[in-house]
């Protein structure tokens, strides 16, 4: 009985191994968080230099890599924003809440 035993356990199913559970888990992350923000417009300005602790933008760049050779050559950090507007589903029995990606307004605020 010992020895079906430890045959058994010495040939363990592959799908079941504690080793290929975890990185399946760690691909849907990633293609999970690539994906949520994957679509949302993103926005970077570089901090004033007067900001005492609370965050004041100025000057807007197109893309991060601008920002952050910005930020490189003057010390100040820069910031990445992305706008979100809450939205209610009420068509169904419980109330869902969700969010939505608003756009760039940089054209209509310049």
């Amino acid at each position: 009985m010992k020895g079906e035993f430890a045959a058994t356990v010495e040939s363990p199913d592959p799908k079941t191994t504690p080793e290929s559970a975890p990185s399946r888990g760690r691909k849907s992350k990633r293609r999970s968080a690539q994906s949520s923000s994957g679509g949302t417009p993103a926005r970077f300005f570089l901090s004033k230099s007067d900001s005492n602790g609370v965050p004041s933008l100025d000057r807007e760049f197109d893309s991060e890599p601008e920002a952050i050779v910005e930020s490189l050559k003057t010390g100040r950090s820069y910031f990445v924003i992305s706008e979100w507007k809450g939205l209610a589903d009420l068509s169904k029995k419980v109330p869902l809440i969700r969010k939505e990606a608003i756009g760039s307004k940089k054209a209509s605020s310049s």
